[in-house]
């Protein structure tokens, strides 16, 4: 994983409400998915890219599968690529 590959996957409004919804805690795939508002096999598939490039993690709990954020730093990036827009 790069920059290059972390750039690419924040380059998608669904990987960003994604990573948006596990900003403040853990979160089951079941409940970002309507945070997402896309379908379970989108969701599955833009995690799947956010995982590959390192900025998320999953936990199995049971049944549940739980994502977060693997480094709170990139919430920083991402503020600041919001604060270019303004």
């Amino acid at each position: 994983m790069d920059e290059v590959d972390i750039f690419k996957a924040l380059g998608n409004s669904t990987r960003l409400r994604i990573l948006d919804s596990v900003r403040n805690k853990k979160q089951c795939i079941c409940d970002i998915i309507p945070f997402a508002g896309k379908s379970q096999p989108d969701v599955s598939h833009h995690i799947k890219i956010l995982k590959t490039a390192g900025l998320i993690s999953e936990q199995k709990k049971g049944t549940n599968i739980f994502i977060d954020a693997s480094n709170k730093h990139i919430f920083e990036i991402i503020e600041i690529a919001r604060r270019l827009h303004e």
